[in-house]
């Protein structure tokens, strides 16, 4: 990986529609009040922990990747077929054949990397800032991309870093249906090597792009770095920690993922035109909610514990 310059100094870039929309400075204020959308599980003496998987996303990688994986392969199997009933094969005949081919492929591929990512992962990949010692303390799965990555083990980690070398950015990409276009955002983090090496030697998110918008990015940087540079409270005045509500049966996770029993009644009340549409298209919503709901009971209950280590412990005190 090539150095970078330590962007924490350089302010804010010009609004783009995708990339790098702006470069946070940690003594500059960004929005009159900081978020964490419900991500703070649990707070310390002088700490604070973000969740990194939340509830309502398990089940979802191996359905999109599993869905992405269906069209590869019914998109190369009509091209495929459409050839042979042809029953000549000529030069173009044989560039159809091999990019079918590659159609396959590409849905291998995404079948297998989104059942790995969903099962087996950690219960949860937390992050706690530690303003006492000046740390960012993380638990992840480390994940390794290509057909090599697919047959790797893929480790669980412990990161350590000082919150100093610690860089913070909005990021956006630009993300099309076909008919419509939007921008995912994103908070990452960017970890230089040392006060000076700024080398990047490491990155994380906070949120995910369901949860996070080119409004609340900010406000979420915005409560971190009060936080962590200005003694700031570890909520924001009437926020509450994030409920542990995992579910733990069949039936619980078919509930948490679809409007079934006593769901139904509620999101009725709440959301009726959604829940209008979602009537109409029946035969497209109950399956497709209920396949959610297999793979986020089998994502439960395929992950894997978590503990901190010791020594953080010891760094970061006992809950509040």
């Amino acid at each position: 990986m090539q150095a970078a310059p330590s962007i924490v100094d350089q302010g804010q870039v010009p609004l783009g529609l995708s990339g790098v929309l702006r470069r946070f400075k940690r003594g500059e204020s960004v929005t009159e009040t900081g978020v964490t959308l419900g991500m703070v599980k649990n707070v310390y003496d002088s700490a604070i922990e973000y969740t990194g998987i939340s509830p309502g996303m398990r089940g979802m990688l191996m359905l999109s990747g599993l869905f992405t994986a269906s069209i590869a392969f019914w998109g190369g199997q009509f091209f495929l077929f459409d050839i042979l009933k042809r029953g000549k094969i000529g030069i173009f005949e044989a560039s159809i054949i091999f990019f079918s081919g590659l159609f396959f492929l590409f849905g291998i591929y995404f079948a297998i990397k989104s059942i790995r990512l969903e099962l087996f992962r950690p219960e949860d990949e937390p992050t706690i800032f530690d303003r006492k010692n000046r740390k960012v303390y993380r638990i992840y799965r480390e994940t390794y991309a290509g057909w090599g990555g697919l047959v790797s083990a893929w480790p669980m980690k412990t990161a350590e870093y000082d919150w100093d070398l610690i860089d913070a950015e909005h990021h956006a990409a630009v993300t099309t249906t076909g008919a419509t276009i939007s921008r995912q955002h994103g908070l990452i983090f960017l970890v230089r090597k040392s006060a000076t090496d700024s080398t990047l030697v490491d990155s994380f998110a906070i949120g995910n792009s369901m949860q996070m918008g080119e409004v609340t990015v900010p406000a979420v940087w915005e409560h971190i770095r009060r936080f962590m540079e200005e003694g700031g409270p570890h909520l924001p005045p009437g926020d509450v920690l994030r409920p542990i509500d995992r579910p733990y049966t069949f039936w619980q996770c078919m509930a948490a993922t679809g409007p079934y029993g006593a769901k139904f009644r509620i999101w009725w009340r709440e959301q009726t035109a959604l829940m209008v549409l979602g009537l109409i298209f029946f035969p497209i919503i109950l399956p497709t909610m209920s396949l959610l709901g297999v793979f986020t009971w089998l994502s439960y209950r395929t992950s894997i514990p978590i503990k901190w280590s010791p020594e953080v412990q010891v760094a970061i005190q006992s809950p509040q």
